[in-house]
């Protein structure tokens, strides 16, 4: 264990961690930006286009579009021959769902990106799965000789990982938050050294608590945007749920706590020590231990207690329909209410907004596993079709007080909670 009095000392010069994209994207982390994006790719690599074609840049002008009164996020300028993927493919590349680029500038997506584009695999389990293999040195998002220096000193190191075991001792001692400030003054320079998940916890306590100034240290984000980068690390982990995001007057004093509810699912991500292991490998230890579906499961009865209006939402929705929309079950003690476009992306708490389900196909609706389109087509996930498909119908009728924007804006966005 590290001493009080301990000064890291940096490998190499220009130690930093550097986030999936080398811009200064903090929206892009949200999953409606990154997986909308994938979905959109996923249409137009079936045909063959680029990247710089007049098609990729009308779909990038939709969605941002879409977002703009959510995300706020503007990809209608990122398009032609100096492209958002162009700029910050990286970003996809680095979590596993885009293919190597070529000279072609040809859309090319990995077989695991096209599983998540297809909603084969869900938000949930793409985000456990990018947690659980996500390191320090990586080729997409580091030159070949940063990364060697990486390696000749023997530092691996996974960001995602370390900040949730952090944060869980945290936790564990009545103080389960980091601040932007405490991961780039503190965090950052002890990854650099072999720290132990103490000595992290340990140095944080005591830099919060005034008994170290941090005089001597090395500063691991000298440049201008370099704590905005390193600041996505915890706006990742917030916009899947692992933490919750606090904001405060500055990006530095932003406080970011651990997701308590979903512990015992974290618990076993973090069991898993890393491996030399296929994203599939990955997924299906994922999927044996139920860690995504506990999280899923937990997250979505959070919500409903948890938003306001919902009561009275869902008086509304049932007395309009009656009946769930998938099974016609009409007792009510069983039906819950659905927002079509979700309450975080500025859904509203209206009829035209909501259908009435059953609560196991409601839970399906949020994670994602089944999908309703505009027209009412139904789709279920792999897993799901395995034991709805037989209950499930391929097609629902649609009222007229249902509203098909919101439909088309789920069924082209949204991935699931």
């Amino acid at each position: 264990m590290l001493s009080q009095n301990f000064i890291p000392k940096l490998p190499f010069p220009d130690f930093k961690w550097k986030w999936a994209s080398l811009q200064c994207t903090e929206g892009m982390n949200d999953p409606v930006v990154l997986l909308g994006v994938l979905f959109r790719m996923r249409k137009l690599e079936e045909r063959g286009l680029k990247y710089s074609s007049d098609e990729f840049a009308n779909e990038l002008r939709e969605l941002s579009n879409d977002i703009k009164d959510s995300v706020g996020v503007d990809l209608a300028r990122r398009t032609g021959e100096r492209n958002l993927i162009r700029n910050s493919g990286q970003y996809w590349r680095a979590v596993g769902l885009l293919a190597d680029g070529d000279h072609s500038g040809k859309i090319r997506l990995t077989d695991f990106g096209r599983r998540v584009a297809d909603h084969d695999i869900s938000q949930t389990e793409f985000a456990a799965i990018t947690v659980q293999t996500f390191k320090l040195p990586n080729l997409q998002i580091q030159n070949p000789n940063e990364c060697q220096r990486w390696v000749d000193n023997g530092l691996v190191i996974y960001p995602l990982r370390l900040l949730l075991s952090v944060l869980r001792e945290l936790q564990n001692k009545g103080q389960g938050y980091i601040t932007t400030e405490e991961l780039i003054r503190v965090i950052i320079p002890l990854s650099a050294c072999g720290a132990e998940i103490d000595d992290y916890v340990n140095f944080v306590l005591w830099f919060r608590t005034g008994q170290i100034t941090l005089i001597g240290w090395p500063n691991c984000a000298p440049g201008a945007n370099d704590s905005r980068i390193a600041r996505e690390y915890l706006l990742f982990l917030s916009n899947y749920g692992y933490i919750i995001r606090k904001e405060q007057i500055t990006r530095m004093d932003e406080q970011y706590s651990y997701n308590y509810d979903i512990d015992s699912e974290i618990a076993e991500i973090l069991a898993e020590s890393p491996q030399d292991e296929s994203l599939q490998q990955v997924l299906d230890r994922i999927r044996i231990a139920d860690i995504a579906s506990d999280i899923e499961r937990k997250r979505v009865e959070i919500q409903r207690t948890t938003r306001p209006n919902q009561a009275r939402f869902r008086r509304d929705v049932l007395q309009a329909y009656g009946r769930c929309v998938i099974t016609n079950v009409t007792m009510p003690e069983v039906l819950e209410a659905a927002h079509i476009k979700p309450y975080k992306y500025k859904g509203e708490d209206t009829i035209a907004n909501g259908f009435p389900m059953r609560m196991d196909i409601h839970l399906l609706f949020d994670s994602g596993h089944l999908r309703i389109s505009e027209t009412g087509e139904v789709q279920l996930s792999t897993r799901a079709r395995m034991d709805y498909g037989a209950i499930v119908p391929p097609q629902i009728y649609l009222p007229e007080c249902t509203n098909r924007e919101f439909l088309r804006w789920r069924w082209e966005n949204y991935n699931g909670i």
